[in-house]
């Protein structure tokens, strides 16, 4: 009998181990806590299980564990093999562990090619693809996340990938259809809750979008670490309608780790309170401050995506010389973008931590047409927009500023815009 995973790989495992990898896969494909228990006990009861122990090296490669990573790609080396899909799964593994994944990213979307039914595999190089700062990275994510979608059905994951990457084009009818039929199939799964934050914020309608997080967020796994993402969309809701305590009090719970979570969402949430004037410039009323688990990371980081809210670490310290010395290490990442792109970013918050607003308001309007490679969502990104604005703002280029804020509002209501866009008509131009 051929024993298969639940989108009907075959695996060579015991048929008693067989649940319990799928329960593993589930829970981390769904950003539910448990899949690191549940796989250490498929890597126990079959040690010979070449995908299983492969896919624990994965998991520590992600996880900046390349010792324990090691260990696990040799025992997988030499584990069961049976299928050819599964040999093809622990060369992308090997190549990753040894090279890197940049070097191995054209082995991982060889597998895709060969094995679209594959969701470890698809998710991996959808996700190369979106981190890689090139400009079609993101589309040719998507495309092969819908391939995988015909090959397999309708999945609570893959549809809620379609719906972030509709929500990022603005197809937000498309989104919410896409999100809404994630949640039919699992009603508290992240990925459809996800991408229906999204489309809240992007529609401006802030006070229905807090109000649905509030009511679903309990439903949901509390301890799994994506929740804490989902806190950080109810503080950029908060901010939106004017509540800057209300932001500042969700600050503590955006982020579920250290060095993943918190230091994404964390920075990216200070510095706007910061920007608009809810917290005062160079302080973080949390410990340990997001510019120390920042600091780790100035001599290189993994993806543009991560170098870029380091960036903004720093900024919420006031850390110009910082900046100054991300901005030069920089030059030497080996990370796809980092090299080309971080310099102005952390050059320009550089100079706006320290005042010198015109030359922010040039080295940011130099990144400007890269941030959309950084990678992450739409939301995410708009943080880069709006210090752009406010620098110019304060270096009297009201123009500038206004064509930007006149181009957001084009596209959806907001409050806030509206009410900086009034502000830049009786300030004073230079």
């Amino acid at each position: 009998m051929t024993v298969t995973d639940p989108w009907g790989m075959p695996i060579s495992c015991t048929a008693e181990v067989t649940p319990t990898y799928a329960a593993a896969m589930r829970a981390y494909h769904d950003r539910r806590s448990g899949d690191a228990e549940l796989l250490r006990r498929v890597t126990t009861e079959d040690p010979r299980f070449a995908v299983g122990r492969a896919t624990a090296a994965l998991w520590a490669h992600l996880e900046g564990h390349q010792g324990r990573a090691q260990t696990e790609v040799e025992a997988a080396r030499t584990g069961r093999q049976t299928h050819e899909w599964e040999r093809s799964f622990v060369r992308a593994v090997d190549e990753t562990v040894e090279r890197g994944r940049w070097a191995a990213m054209p082995s991982w979307l060889a597998h895709h090619d060969a094995y679209p039914g594959d969701l470890m595999g698809a998710m991996f190089a959808a996700f190369l693809l979106e981190m890689s700062a090139e400009p079609d990275g993101a589309a040719e994510g998507e495309r092969r996340i819908a391939h995988t979608l015909q090959v397999v059905g309708d999945d609570p994951m893959l549809l809620g990938y379609l719906a972030m990457t509709a929500q990022d084009r603005g197809e937000l009818e498309e989104a919410h259809r896409l999100a809404t039929r994630s949640l039919e199939l699992d009603p508290t799964g992240f990925a459809g809750g996800h991408p229906t934050a999204h489309v809240y914020f992007e529609s401006g309608d802030h006070a229905d979008g807090l109000a649905w997080l509030d009511d679903w967020l309990p439903t949901t796994d509390q301890q799994a670490m994506f929740g804490g993402h989902l806190v950080w969309h109810a503080a950029l809701h908060h901010l939106a309608l004017g509540d800057g305590d209300g932001a500042l009090a969700r600050y503590r719970g955006c982020g579920g780790s250290a060095a993943g979570g918190r230091l994404i969402d964390g920075p990216s949430l200070l510095w706007r309170c910061q920007l608009l004037g809810h917290v005062a410039h160079g302080t973080d009323p949390e410990s340990p401050r997001v510019s120390d688990l920042a600091r780790p990371f100035m001599g290189g980081v993994s993806f543009l995506f991560l170098g870029v809210h380091v960036a903004l670490a720093l900024a919420t310290a006031g850390d110009a010389d910082g900046l100054r010395e991300l901005a030069h290490n920089a030059r030497g990442f080996a990370a796809p973008g980092t090299a080309e792109f971080l310099p102005d970013l952390a050059g320009g918050l550089a100079a706006y931590v320290e005042g010198d607003h015109d030359k922010a308001a040039q080295a940011l309007l130099r990144f400007e047409p890269h941030q959309w490679h950084v990678g992450g969502s739409h939301a995410q990104r708009e943080v880069f927009e709006d210090t752009l604005i406010q620098a110019l703002i304060k270096a009297g280029r009201l123009a500038e500023a206004s064509a930007r804020l006149r181009a957001r509002l084009d596209r959806r209501p907001s409050a806030l815009d509206t009410e900086t866009l009034a502000k830049t008509v009786s300030l004073p131009t230079r």
